[in-house]
């Protein structure tokens, strides 16, 4: 056995005494150090849980009458939801294939027979060649041209489009052809509508105006975004006054109509936009690999 020893005895710094002497108090609490008596809490709530137990037990084994209704009403209306989705879904379907077959109707009708009354400002420095060119290309429509001079200029422009071609076509588009000083074309769409400017606005116009020249209505999306940036393009050169940055935007030109040449051997409303702006402002500085193709536009738009 070992025995201890301290070396120093140290004095209490607060010596309590042994009874606490404590006023007297109206209400008492019970020292949660001392242990608790038999007929505390947790008696009881050891007593509830067992009989909310017994009675879901209970429960399960013979449901209420009025739940048992309850269940029944709620199946009910579950399953005629189901019914309803089901008579909606076909309605919808029924209404879609009726809206697609009225389109197709609307616009086979439309295709029937198209007549335009359209008027143009053009400036004579810039003739539209490509009036010619849809005069020739598109053998379904009647492009009936009557030109006019305003006082703003001195005289029109020296080309000469044809000014009636045949009758028996199905679209007939009667346009009237301003010769203004204007700086681009512009369509104009009644007093109080705004102005369509460019010529190759003007283009997309007509082409959205006659669904059998209507590019966009192509099955494929590569060529109708192909014929799209040509078409930008084309728009591009008439803004650009770097003839460095003029240059660049006809190589794009030009390989992009080298595609779309490729593709499709028949002119489209991208050739004829692209010829009459080669036309117009570069008839001699166009890249050479599109002398074959310029030269077959000459010959089928003039």
């Amino acid at each position: 056995m070992r025995n201890e020893m301290t070396m120093y005895t140290l004095k209490p710094i607060v010596s309590l005494p042994q009874t606490l002497h404590r006023t007297k108090t109206m209400y008492e609490m019970q020292n949660i150090h001392e242990e608790r008596s038999k007929d505390d809490h947790t008696e009881a709530e050891n007593k509830i849980v067992p009989d909310i137990t017994e009675q879901v037990i209970n429960f399960l084994k013979s449901p209420l009458p009025e739940y048992t209704a309850l269940e029944v009403r709620q199946e009910k209306i579950l399953t005629q939801l189901a019914e309803l989705k089901r008579q909606v879904s076909a309605l919808s379907d029924f209404l879609k294939q009726t809206n697609e077959v009225t389109a197709a109707d609307n616009s086979h009708k439309a295709q029937d027979s198209v007549n335009a009354n359209l008027i143009i400002n053009v400036n004579p420095n810039r003739p539209p060649y490509f009036i010619l060119a849809l005069q020739k290309l598109w053998t379904d429509t009647n492009i009936k041209v009557q030109t006019y001079t305003h006082s703003s200029v001195n005289k029109g422009g020296l080309i000469t489009h044809q000014l009636n071609t045949s009758s028996s076509k199905k679209n007939v588009i009667d346009l009237s052809l301003i010769w203004k000083d204007v700086e681009d074309l512009e369509l104009i769409l009644g007093l109080r509508g705004y102005h369509i400017t460019g010529e190759i606005n003007f283009l997309r116009y007509l082409s959205r105006l006659l669904n059998s020249h209507n590019y966009e209505n192509s099955v494929c999306p590569e060529k109708v975004n192909t014929i799209d940036l040509i078409l930008d393009l084309c728009y591009c050169l008439h803004f650009e006054e770097s003839l460095k940055k003029k240059q660049e935007i006809l190589s794009l030109i030009a390989d992009k109509l080298d595609a779309n040449w490729f593709d499709n051997k028949t002119p489209d409303i991208a050739d004829v936009a692209a010829w009459c702006t080669i036309k117009q402002s570069f008839p001699k500085k166009y890249p050479s690999k599109l002398n074959r193709w310029f030269e077959t536009c000459e010959k089928l738009f003039v």
